[in-house]
């Protein structure tokens, strides 16, 4: 279409609309055809690789097929390197842990993670003395009922002279240890929520006396079948019973007093949030809750919102970590107990590799839940200096036969910290009470025979610190942050606890931290040690800037007498003995295993890790090297 002259500037604009009109269709008619084209290839793509695992999964089963029980070397090395699996010359994978030998399928479709043998390790301990301790209380409420009908008084005198229900003395401890491996039908009854292939249950059975039953639950059908398999293969199943459900269900239908189990034994992929309601119900009074949590970014401060969604309580990134995430856990499994007129006493709270563990007694009892909100506390932390103060949220006032309930006043800090001037931030609410039970402690670790666990020395060794652990002290610091703070090389650590221990203070380390510092002294007393050793071995003040918490530290005035002198009791005994404390990386990627999930080929993820480990620090060939600091006016400061 054209314009002649006769035509007016309105048939002229309608002429360029046309024009852009019939440009934007083509437009458009071009950007559907190029997608068409590109949905065809993808389509295309995914079917052929389709093609290639169902041909690839067709040679490993004629490979693997029971017909086959050679293969040739080089064949499977040539397999292996072509189709990204290996083949195994049988169809099925052993592995020996204590006296338990599993099957897992070659394609590792069940869970499995070798390096917390530490956790079963200990997790068969704890059970054998918890089962002796039953056997023996049981034993005495016998003895007493059988009293209580002969005569009234007699039962009064037995009363003051037997166990009544504590903990077994060290001396007795070996000698009344259980026989394992055999069914006791007046045992404990147990309760794995997520066996996976098993494994757990299975040395339950074979390395704990004194079980009556061992359920074994998961709610997939792989591991239900890795599972009847493993069992019938240590031949344990009179007391082992495989069950396939949700494990909240299997919790909740075991509410009833009848049907509850004495141990209840949660390791889940992530946090066992989820299983706590159920798990606090289903526990006979007196039982035992075994809890491991491996979302430790989610506990340790990475997430608090997260944190707050799945525990009811705020994280905080500190030194003190590993010590808050283990409190963050017991308050959460004291918070569900209480809602059911339910509490907890801590047996013995771990913090190791990438989890925690907890073992806590369940007790009914709506007087002693009352008493919960004296046993937990807000956290406050200084942004600058780090320094902690706890803010318990009640407080119980006993006066004779007089019991008070009353919220504590505060807050405890001011709106600056008092050391550097710095704010404050607030986390928790967490636990504040004791973590662990001495007593519980000196039983497991006199009952641990050498022979017995690969772990025996991790095992003695940690023991042994929690028992030296301060109980009534909550958290710690760590020394090689006191001194980054001031700005100062720091002393040796024999030197500040002696300084501690001179002031009249009581000091330990921590299980949870290997530069940790637990002690009853006030913060106060604390900075003046590193304003003591900062006399003697002077920092650069003139490198500080005047908003530098170290700096403001530095320039408060020493309040107690310090003396570095080298104190008897400084160096603990676990140290003294040379005791395995903390564990060194076992193997290479012993961090926490993916989810399992049913997979074709074994290998792909190990190698993905190891492609992927890195990726966005990698320099390729002929890039220029990154400064090691960027200046100021170098910056990028533009806020998209």
């Amino acid at each position: 279409m054209t314009l002649g002259p006769g035509d007016t500037l309105m048939d002229q604009r309608h002429l360029q609309l046309a024009q852009h009109t019939t440009l934007i269709s083509g437009c458009k008619r071009s950007f559907i055809l190029c997608s068409l084209v590109a949905w065809l290839m993808f389509v295309i793509t995914r079917h052929r690789q389709a093609i290639s695992q169902v041909r690839k999964f067709n040679l490993r089963r004629k490979m693997t097929s029971n017909d086959i029980t050679e293969v040739d070397s080089s064949v499977q090395s040539d397999a292996g390197d072509d189709l990204g699996f290996v083949v195994d010359k049988r169809p099925f994978t052993s592995v020996t842990e204590g006296k338990a030998e599993v099957l897992f399928p070659s394609s590792h479709d069940v869970f499995y993670n070798p390096v917390q043998e530490f956790n079963r390790d200990l997790s068969v301990a704890v059970l054998r003395v918890f089962a002796a301790q039953f056997k023996q209380q049981e034993k005495e409420k016998k003895k007493k009922q059988e009293l209580q009908q002969k005569n009234q008084k007699e039962t009064s005198e037995e009363g003051n002279t037997n166990n009544n229900g504590k903990e077994l003395s060290l001396e007795d401890e070996n000698s009344l240890l259980l026989p394992s491996g055999v069914k006791d039908e007046n045992g404990i009854c147990i309760l794995e929520g997520l066996a996976a292939s098993g494994l757990r249950s299975i040395r339950y059975a074979r390395e704990v006396g004194g079980i009556k039953k061992i359920v074994a639950n998961d709610i997939s059908n792989q591991a239900l079948e890795c599972m009847k398999r493993n069992i019938d293969h240590n031949g344990v199943k009179d007391v082992v019973i495989p069950s396939h459900s949700d494990a909240s269900m299997v919790m909740y239908k075991s509410r009833e007093p009848s049907t509850r189990f004495h141990a209840v034994d949660l390791d889940p992929y992530g946090s066992p949030h989820t299983f706590l309601d159920g798990a606090v119900q289903c526990v006979v009074d007196g039982g035992i809750l075994l809890v491991t949590c491996t979302d430790m970014a989610v506990l340790c401060g990475n997430s608090p919102e997260t944190c707050y969604t799945k525990y009811g309580a705020l994280s905080i990134k500190s030194k003190a970590c590993h010590e808050i995430a283990l409190r963050i856990v017991l308050q959460c499994i004291e918070s569900h107990a209480n809602r059911y007129g339910r509490h907890t006493v801590p047996l013995l709270s771990l913090s190791a590799d990438f989890y925690v563990r907890v073992v806590v007694k369940i007790f009914t009892s709506k007087i002693r839940c009352k008493e919960t909100f004296s046993k937990v506390s807000w956290l406050y932390q200084c942004v600058g200096c780090e320094t902690q103060t706890l803010h318990p949220l009640g407080r119980v006032v006993v006066n004779g036969k007089s019991v008070k309930y009353q919220l504590s006043s505060g807050p405890p800090v001011a709106s600056a910290c008092s050391h550097c001037g710095h704010r404050h931030i607030v986390a928790g609410p967490i636990w504040s009470a004791p973590i662990h039970n001495v007593d519980f402690l000196k039983s497991v670790k006199a009952s641990l025979v050498e022979d017995n666990f690969s772990t025996y020395r991790r095992m003695y060794g940690v023991l042994t610190m929690m028992e030296e652990e301060l109980p009534h002290v909550p958290l710690y610091y760590v020394l090689d942050k006191l001194a980054n703070v001031a700005g100062i090389n720091p002393c040796k650590m024999i030197q500040f606890r002696s300084a501690l221990l001179n002031a009249g203070y009581s000091v330990s380390m921590s299980h949870a931290g290997k530069g940790s510092i637990k002690t009853d002294a006030p913060s106060q007393v604390v900075w003046d040690i590193i304003r003591a050793w900062e006399k003697l071995h002077p920092a650069n003040r003139a490198k500080m800037t005047d908003d530098r918490p170290g700096k403001r530290l530095l320039e408060k005035q020493i309040q107690t007498e310090i003396n570095f002198e080298l104190h008897p009791q400084a160096n603990p005994e676990s140290k003294k003995q040379e005791l395995l404390r903390f564990q060194m990386k076992p193997e290479r990627n012993w961090g926490p295993k993916v989810r399992a999930k049913t997979s074709l080929f074994h290998g792909d993820q190990e190698e993905k890790r190891s492609r992927n480990q890195g990726k966005k620090r990698k320099c390729q060939p002929g890039d220029k090297e990154l400064p090691d600091k960027i200046l100021k006016d170098e910056a990028d400061t533009t806020v998209l």
